[in-house]
């Protein structure tokens, strides 16, 4: 009798308690998923942190977060985990009633990109560990990891041409709506600028002065199209993380920097266009841009950029153009650029066992190994 009154309380129990969790367990439940950063350098570490907080008094013995994150992301932590197309993450915690727990997770981005958790899958047990619940969770913790930062000193020559170029356009670029007087001749002084009527007046040569135009402007120009069959996405990746490298470079030595690609952009679906500025933080812009490409435009659409740039024909902005594909359809362009005093510099980044020899003065190549490293 006495086993069977057991019996009877302790089902009675068990219903209670199953009917309580089915009703309330997700009641007062905080949980959130945070990264400590906005963006990181590629191979930089940073934060995952998982916060629960049960703000109720009924405890929950086992809680399941499963989530998913991009399997670039090495995490030291490697338990209850799976990595397939991503890396799967299912993390069990016991929380009694009104506690808060945080667990934080180390992890390496290994890969440029914009990564997004947009949502988990919580299951909970309940007291006797015979039932479960689940439901699905949103999230809007975002990181960037920007293009890898190279190392430019094979190209130290282009950067230091471009930079003395520059110094010696500044005295020369003048802007014709800013009329600030009249002067004697000097030997330095361009023919243009001559008065010729107030130089007639005052029987000697007399010029116009004007204030200087806007600062020279370096226009980097990425190309995301090659005409290699094989592991395109090296080169791709390569062009993407000199462009992030120069801009930072010039940056760094007060050079407003723009940027224009055919690459596009994974959240508007547009071109990547970054209009110039010249303060560090301009270089965090170019990054986040630079780091939401994933696909390209095509050939095509970069050669109508290079006629857009031949038609303004703008002579403060100075050229560093980065492209694998390098055939005559475009270096036509380049040549006109040339042509009409733009100021043109070509970087071309090419596979190490296919080699490339650079076959006008304003080239210089970029080797890149065909295999990992």
């Amino acid at each position: 009798m006495k086993l069977i009154a057991a019996v009877f309380v302790l089902l009675v129990l068990y219903l209670v308690q199953k009917n309580l969790y089915r009703n309330r367990w997700s009641r007062n439940l905080t949980i959130t998923l945070k990264f400590n950063k906005g963006f990181i350098e590629c191979g930089e570490e940073a934060e995952l942190t998982e916060q629960i907080f049960n703000d109720k008094f009924l405890p929950l013995p086992v809680l399941h977060i499963k989530f998913a994150v991009d399997r670039s992301f090495l995490f030291q932590d490697m338990e209850n985990s799976v990595v397939t197309d991503y890396y799967h993450r299912n993390d069990v915690f016991s929380i009694m009633g009104h506690q808060k727990v945080t667990r934080k997770h180390k992890f390496q981005g290994t890969k440029r990109g914009f990564y997004r958790i947009e949502g988990a899958n919580i299951l909970v047990r309940d007291f006797f560990l015979t039932a479960s619940f689940a439901k699905s969770i949103s999230s809007d913790t975002a990181i960037y990891v920007f293009p890898e930062k190279l190392d430019m000193d094979p190209l130290s020559l282009v950067y230091q041409g471009i930079l003395g170029e520059i110094a010696a356009r500044k005295s020369l670029l003048y802007d014709n709506l800013t009329f600030r007087g009249i002067r004697d001749y000097q030997s330095f002084d361009p023919y243009r600028s001559i008065n010729w009527k107030a130089s007639a007046k005052a029987s000697n040569l007399k010029v116009n002065v004007y204030d200087y135009t806007m600062d020279a402007e370096v226009r980097i120009l990425i190309n995301l199209d090659t005409d290699s069959m094989i592991k395109t996405d090296r080169l791709l990746e390569d062009s993407i993380a000199l462009a992030s490298t120069a801009a930072r470079k010039f940056l760094m030595d007060n050079v407003r920097v723009s940027l224009l690609t055919n690459g596009e952009d994974s959240m508007s679906h547009e071109m990547v266009a970054v209009s110039a500025g010249a303060d560090l933080s301009h270089g965090v812009t170019i990054d986040k841009y630079l780091s939401r490409i994933e696909s390209s435009r095509g050939k095509d659409a970069f050669l109508a950029l290079l006629d857009d740039e031949l038609k303004m024909a703008e002579l403060h902005v100075l050229y560093f153009i980065i492209s694998p594909y390098h055939k005559n359809d475009l270096m036509e362009r380049l040549d006109r650029m040339e042509k009409k005093g733009l100021s043109v510099n070509m970087i071309v980044p090419y596979y190490d066992r296919i080699g490339y020899q650079p076959e006008r003065p304003y080239i210089s190549g970029w080797e890149v190994s065909i295999y990992e490293d």
